[in-house]
């Protein structure tokens, strides 16, 4: 059986948890025969944000003036006691954001561009006054900027804007969502050169800022070491390059996830990556980091709950020391690929009996594997492709 565990994986299964959730939330709500009303002015207001969108395979076909119980319409939750609308989940493509690059025809590109909502983002929404999640992801808005008065949506908890192409400038308004939980805006188009604002978001558990160009915010692990409450830190190809060697003292206790892959870093493994203990999935594809891992307490041996490591593409990896540092760990998943390995120095990994899925591709394996990596009784996956 193949085991592939990835980043992408664990973020999908961390937001669909929060969806499931959340539709069981609007599932116990629609069966409840003594269920308020929708309050007439808010569905009003989603009568004029339904009007500003461009909906071409009629996901809002439920959205109709006559109907005075908003809180039956598709992608609509309410507090079955006071009425207010709490959620508006209207994701494209079914929420699968990630196949909307794979069609093989020019006529299935255009079926599934058809399946995302398109056209304005009304101000109307600032009258569902208790609004706590509002998903638009995997939509295509044309590049316009994000609405400022997003950020006046004080109740938000969970605010998902991925994939919907956008652009200009991230509004600093944002930064008065004080109780959100979970800002996603991957792939958001253009640079972005101040995210201090990010610094007020004190209960933010879930940040996927991926493919949003940082290149210019010189000081991001600063501001994200303002951000105590984080567990899913999404960074990847955010055109990094400075990784902030030194830290004094990092806050990031209950950090289980970080992906700060293809980042051209090109610089010494930082010494604070080694004191996030409570690391499981760790990924650094094609960061380049290379030299030594620092010995003693910050290495590899202090994450104890590490699960996957993904390093492909950098040679700090091409170390018996290093990969013996990994001994005795809990590994699932280890992606060496591309990191100049030879056949020798594999040998390290004989005492990593927790592995399931082991990708060398790319390497210098110029013998065969040593005979101590068939002691890995758990492994069930072995690519040795390109080589």
């Amino acid at each position: 059986m193949s085991v592939q565990p990835s980043f992408a994986y664990f973020s999908c299964c961390h937001l669909c948890l929060l969806v499931v959730l959340a539709l069981f939330h609007l599932s116990l709500s629609n069966q409840n025969p003594h269920r308020v009303l929708c309050i007439d002015t808010e569905r009003q207001a989603l009568l004029e944000f339904k009007h500003a969108l461009i909906d071409e395979t009629k996901q809002l076909a439920s959205w109709v003036a006559e109907d005075k119980e908003c809180c039956t319409w598709a992608g609509i939750g309410c507090d079955n006691s006071t009425g207010h609308v709490l959620w508006v989940h209207l994701p494209g493509l079914d929420g699968h954001c990630h196949s909307q690059n794979y069609y093989d025809t020019e006529k299935e590109y255009e079926e599934a561009s058809k399946q995302r909502l398109k056209g304005d983002i009304s101000s109307s929404l600032l009258d569902l006054k208790q609004l706590k999640h509002l998903d638009l992801s995997c939509n295509d808005f044309g590049g316009i900027q994000v609405p400022k008065f997003i950020g006046s949506l004080q109740n938000l908890r969970y605010l998902n804007l991925s994939k919907s192409n956008f652009g200009g400038i991230i509004p600093p308004q944002l930064g008065n969502l004080s109780e959100l939980h979970v800002l996603s805006l991957g792939s958001f188009h253009h640079s972005v050169m101040n995210i201090q604002w990010l610094s007020s978001l004190g209960m933010l558990h879930h940040l996927d800022m991926s493919g949003v160009n940082l290149s210019k915010a010189t000081d991001w692990l600063q501001v994200i070491n303002t951000l105590p409450s984080l567990v899913q830190l999404h960074l990847s190809s955010c055109e990094l390059s400075n990784i902030h060697p030194y830290v004094p003292s990092l806050n990031l206790t209950s950090l289980s996830l970080l992906d700060l892959s293809f980042n051209n870093f090109h610089s010494f493994v930082p010494e604070w990556l080694f004191s996030i203990t409570s690391l499981v999935y760790l990924d650094l594809t094609w960061c380049h980091f290379h030299g030594r891992v620092p010995s003693g307490i910050r290495s590899f041996r202090n994450l104890t709950s590490l699960e996957l490591l993904h390093v492909a593409k950098n040679d700090f990896m091409n170390s018996s020391l290093v990969l013996k540092e990994l001994s005795g760990s809990n590994l699932v998943s280890l992606d060496i690929s591309s990191c100049g390995v030879s056949s020798s120095r594999l040998d390290s990994l004989r005492n990593v009996t927790s592995l399931v899925s082991l990708e060398l591709s790319g390497n210098e394996l110029t013998k065969s594997l040593p005979k101590s990596l068939g002691d890995i009784c758990n492994l069930r996956e072995i690519d040795l492709s390109r080589h």
